[in-house]
């Protein structure tokens, strides 16, 4: 989760990004990137992850985000 966390703060600055992390019993962990209400990509996600096991959704956003932003910004 740190390593999720710190990487996405070193990235976030500028982009119009919101971060959304969520748990329940239903839901299990889930970790959604998308746009903030103000940008014009509102409703798009950028990532959205989903897994019961805590350490492995935060590794997993983590891959989908770095692979996200070598595919669509040219690298992090």
């Amino acid at each position: 989760m740190d390593d999720f966390l710190r990487f996405y703060n070193m990235i976030k600055d500028g982009n119009g990004w919101a971060l959304e992390i969520y748990h329940s019993s239903i839901m299990d962990w889930c970790i959604t990137i998308g746009y903030k209400t103000t940008h014009p990509k509102h409703g798009t996600d950028i990532i959205k992850v989903q897994d019961c096991d805590m350490e492995l959704v935060f590794a997993k956003a983590q891959i989908k985000l770095k692979e996200w932003l070598l595919d669509n910004n040219g690298g992090y």
